[in-house]
């Protein structure tokens, strides 16, 4: 039972949690690659037996969010899980807000907000911050590369965020609020991609926890089909077993960087990366 396994994450839940229940269902190993905080649903991957050695390839992969957020209120976790801070009186027209929001597309410094899984000093940071202790947290340079506004009806504004892996959208919503002048918080979220994964392939958890563990091994997406992101190739016969014995050696591909490698007869070999000498190292190797 290798492979991943794309879940629908429901409101009220923290992806460990998610990630605990689908191990006890399946007695097997179960890793996330990637957290959804506890009031946002959507789309979890989660690797599974031998893929729980790819993980890390899957965690920095853009995403795609559906988000509702609401001016006039400012919370002190972003979000409508927290307490209000602050309530505002906002007079701003619906084509201003359309504008705001729309200059938040590029690439900037966004800091994560206090009540967030980053980790200072060995403590999260939602940790200190319950604690009442002030965090610094560092910026991280993110990439909005689209946003599509689905909704307006003031005060509530529905937008769709394509982005790069690390965005906090909780972030960006109080960052439109802060540049209205009127503050705001995200109200909803709901992660409908990652990278060509998408919402409509995966499984409510509520309905694969009630599925018989045979059933939810034909949703598994095996391992040879599993890395979509990274281009194939396929090594000649004797050059399979030297890339599984972690032998570098040169390859006749056009190509750089980390690639799935595949033998022969369709055998999954792994993970390598190709250097600009075209070397093939091994990465991970599947023996």
């Amino acid at each position: 039972m290798d492979g991943i396994l794309l879940v629908d994450k429901p409101y009220g839940i923290t992806s460990n949690d998610l990630t605990v229940k689908v191990r006890k269902k399946l007695q097997e190993k179960v890793g996330h690659t990637g957290t959804l905080d506890f009031a946002a649903t959507g789309l979890m991957i989660l690797t599974v037996g031998k893929a729980t050695k790819l993980t890390e390839y899957f965690q920095g992969l853009d995403k795609e969010y559906i988000a509702v957020g609401e001016l006039g209120k400012i919370t002190d976790t972003y979000d409508k899980e927290g307490k209000i801070l602050e309530q505002r009186e906002c007079k701003i027209s619906k084509d201003q807000l359309i504008e705001t929001i729309k200059s938040f597309q590029g690439t900037y410094p966004q800091y994560p907000p206090p009540f967030s899984s980053k980790r200072i000093k060995g403590k999260r940071a939602y940790q200190l911050a319950k604690k009442g202790v002030e965090v610094q947290l560092k910026p991280k340079i993110i990439t909005v590369s689209k946003i599509d506004i689905l909704s307006v009806d003031l005060p509530f504004f529905e937008i769709k965020v394509s982005c790069s892996s690390g965005t906090y959208i909780r972030t960006l919503i109080k960052e439109i609020g802060d540049k209205t002048s009127c503050g705001a918080y995200l109200f909803s979220l709901r992660r409908t991609r990652i990278d060509g994964y998408h919402i409509d392939e995966a499984l409510p958890l509520e309905s694969l926890l009630k599925m018989s563990v045979g059933q939810i091994k034909d949703m598994i997406i095996p391992l040879e089909k599993s890395i979509r992101f990274l281009p194939k190739v396929i090594l000649d016969e004797g050059f399979d077993k030297r890339f599984l014995y972690g032998q570098r050696f040169k390859v006749p591909f056009d190509k750089i960087g980390l690639v799935q490698v595949f033998g022969k007869g369709g055998d999954f070999l792994g993970i390598g990366e190709i250097d600009s000498q075209d070397i093939l190292k091994p990465q991970k190797v599947f023996l």
